[in-house]
């Protein structure tokens, strides 16, 4: 496997649903109470309308539309609205089993039964959900071939997290060959979908040569595109390219900017920046803060 500075695989494609109302901080200014859901949706809810149990659903989720937020009560009514078969209420459900602190019901394999539900019935994020759950054994056991299915079946519909996660397993040899010239095919897709860490990835293999021709100045075009949306190790590589001169001239100043929004987004970077300060004038480094401050 080739050696990628400042790599990570987005497996992660699950994140916590917005339905998932975070707990007030400490200290925050109290909510008003609520008034309670909407009596005309409670009562078809009620009635079994399973679309009307899902809205009432959402709304004890995030604490709308009059309900209180309560994630039991969100739990109980996704339930209703999943065992009809309620494609949204599925994935939505197996978000809050794999998420939410609350309930008490916490079970990654119950968030995998019923996002393949909903991957079954051609739900793009449940079926990237079942394939993110087959690469990291969570809640089943691991198979990169499952992965690569569930995968495939998304990317079949342009899911860009899924063809970035088809694109890294060629890269990586997992599930698959190794393939580079593939994985380059699957990650630019990817990245030409607006996908951060696909243009992130597709900047290193510019940079490396890896399943195309190596081609440095667009490497730093598309470490660009993803450090516009707050990627550190993207930004983290534009500040290398200026410190080697590699698609741009040298130039410490501007990589000791670079470093320094790296920083900012990951402190980890911080050893290096501080290390490249020693090389910048007092004027410059002040320059620096100005455009940090006014950017």
């Amino acid at each position: 496997m080739k050696n990628f500075l400042r790599m990570a695989l987005c497996l992660a494609c699950l994140q916590a649903s917005p339905v998932l109302a975070e707990t007030p901080a400490a200290g925050a200014a109290a909510e008003v109470p609520a008034a309670g859901p909407d009596p005309k949706l409670l009562e078809k809810a009620l009635g079994g309308d399973a679309e009307s149990q899902y809205e009432l659903a959402v709304a004890y989720g995030s604490g709308i539309d009059g309900a209180p937020r309560d994630h039991r009560a969100a739990l109980t009514w996704f339930l209703k609205a999943a065992s009809q078969n309620h494609t949204e209420a599925q994935y939505d459900l197996g978000m809050f089993y794999m998420f939410s602190q609350e309930t008490g019901a916490r079970s990654a394999a119950e968030a995998v039964k019923w996002f393949r539900r909903a991957a079954e019935r051609g739900h793009i994020g449940a079926q990237n959900a079942v394939a993110a759950a087959y690469a990291s054994g969570e809640g089943v056991d691991k198979n990169f071939g499952e992965a690569m299915k569930w995968w495939r079946k998304a990317a079949e519909k342009f899911s860009p997290e899924a063809q970035f996660n088809i694109g890294y397993s060629y890269l990586a040899g997992e599930g698959v060959d190794e393939n580079p010239a593939e994985a380059f095919k699957w990650i630019n897709m990817s990245a030409q979908q607006n996908f951060t860490e696909g243009q992130y990835m597709l900047g290193r293999m510019y940079l490396e040569g890896l399943g195309t021709a190596a081609d440095l100045p667009l490497s730093v075009k598309w470490f660009h595109e993803a450090a516009q949306k707050r990627h550190a190790g993207a930004t983290m590589m534009i500040g290398d390219a200026y410190m080697e001169g590699r698609g741009v001239p040298k130039n410490n100043v501007e990589a000791y900017y670079w470093y320094s929004l790296a920083s900012e987004l990951d402190e980890s970077y911080a050893p290096e920046r501080d290390e490249l300060r020693e090389s910048i004038s007092p004027r410059d480094q002040v320059d620096v803060q100005k455009r940090l401050m006014n950017r």
